[in-house]
């Protein structure tokens, strides 16, 4: 997959980063979650990542290897390639887009 530099800056925008992280199944309250390298965190009672929103990216006060956006996230929460990880964050906007027509679709007059 050889995607232009634009169409991964749109991938990235249209997936916020704590959204995808509980969707992934991680634990986050605000602008912090639970680091997934919980093995690298021996005597820590709450390893932690923090979420900078506005700039939709994460890292670890511990773990020098995790941090980055969006893909970073993917790529290393699910230990996927950048591809692979692309192409799920691709269908995670499209699967967006039809719920949410559907959703609003519903109850609206035709014809």
């Amino acid at each position: 997959m050889n995607m232009e530099e634009h169409e991964i800056q749109h991938i990235e925008q249209a997936n916020p980063i704590v959204e995808v992280a509980v969707e992934m199944g991680l634990r986050v309250r605000g602008n912090l979650g639970t680091c997934f390298r919980t093995e690298r965190h021996m005597g820590d009672t709450e390893p932690s990542l923090f979420f900078n929103v506005a700039q939709n990216t994460y890292f670890c006060k511990t773990c020098e290897d995790v941090g980055g956006g969006v893909i970073d996230f993917v790529c290393q929460f699910k230990g996927w390639d950048r591809p692979q990880a692309v192409e799920w964050l691709v269908h995670r906007i499209e699967f967006d887009r039809q719920t949410r027509k559907m959703y609003y679709s519903k109850g609206k007059k035709k014809g």
